[in-house]
């Protein structure tokens, strides 16, 4: 048994199998995820589910800045006994998905930027990913290990399988890809999926268009995936296009081929949407 289990196992330690606890021991496997998140000695990096701190340790031989965050209190302990000695980990009990990661950051090391690296559990990963490409400010870059399923979604381009609200917050984001898979017996326990790790770095582009009208037109588009962009507009009684001409004849003259589905359009082409489709009320997405 691995030296860290072991020491678990002396405490008492059980998986919970309600917080998707699958640990990662493999130190080369380990220090592959935090090459492919780009970690230079002195980044801040924000870890989203320490566990039994085998990534974190791989992270402080970095020599990094390691804001260790994990959600099971039974582990806070051992965690904090693990990385006591060290100024430059700070272990911190909750729940990430009610957090202000920017602000937790900066808040333990103030940096302009942070980075995020992470074995996530698995059962909220689809929620963090789009959070981190959707809302996070200050994170320009990261490494996550997901289920292989989530990764195939990041990645996706237009017409792909898998192809949809995830891939365009990753393409909102910047750039995202998968660099290595890892299968199920590298894990303590083997969860049921083959994992994959996706490395993302942030891309600032110019966008003139409502952030809120834009994910609102997303969302709408593909909760009627089925049905052309023509009529899925059409039917989006919020919105008239702009310069006084019908849907058909807007979307034509900006290049946009108004018998396509949803699943075929870029970001580019969303983009482009919003910006003909003129608003009156836009609801929260």
């Amino acid at each position: 048994m691995n030296a860290t289990m072991s020491a678990l196992t002396r405490r008492g330690f059980r998986f919970k199998k309600e917080l998707g606890q699958n640990f990662l021991f493999n130190h080369f496997a380990l220090t592959m995820i935090v090459d492919s998140a780009g970690i230079a000695p002195g980044d801040v990096v924000v870890e989203a589910g320490a566990g039994a701190g085998s990534l974190t340790a791989v992270l402080a031989e970095k020599k990094a800045k390691v804001v260790a965050v994990e959600l099971d209190r039974v582990l806070i302990p051992f965690l904090r006994e693990r990385f006591g000695d060290n100024p430059d980990v700070r272990v911190v009990h909750g729940d990430i998905m009610k957090m202000d990661i920017d602000a937790l950051a900066i808040n333990e090391f103030p940096a302009a930027s942070y980075k995020i690296c992470s074995n996530l559990p698995y059962n909220i990963s689809t929620a963090f990913v789009t959070r981190v490409f959707r809302e996070l400010k200050n994170a320009e870059a990261g490494a996550i290990l997901l289920q292989k399923e989530v990764a195939d979604k990041i990645t996706a381009h237009p017409g792909q399988e898998g192809y949809g609200m995830l891939s365009l917050a990753a393409s909102w984001y910047g750039e995202a890809k998968q660099d290595f898979e890892i299968e199920p017996d590298y894990f303590t326990p083997p969860p049921p999926v083959m994992s994959s790790v996706v490395s993302f770095r942030g891309i600032q582009k110019p966008c003139d268009v409502s952030e809120k009208d834009l994910w609102f037109i997303i969302r709408t588009m593909f909760n009627q995936r089925r049905k052309t962009v023509l009529n899925i507009v059409k039917s989006m009684k919020d919105f008239t296009p702009v310069g006084g001409l019908d849907w058909s004849r807007t979307l034509t003259n900006a290049g946009i081929d108004h018998q396509k589905r949803p699943e075929t359009l870029s970001l580019k082409d969303f983009i482009i949407i919003a910006g003909l489709a003129r608003g009156e009320r836009i609801a929260d997405v």
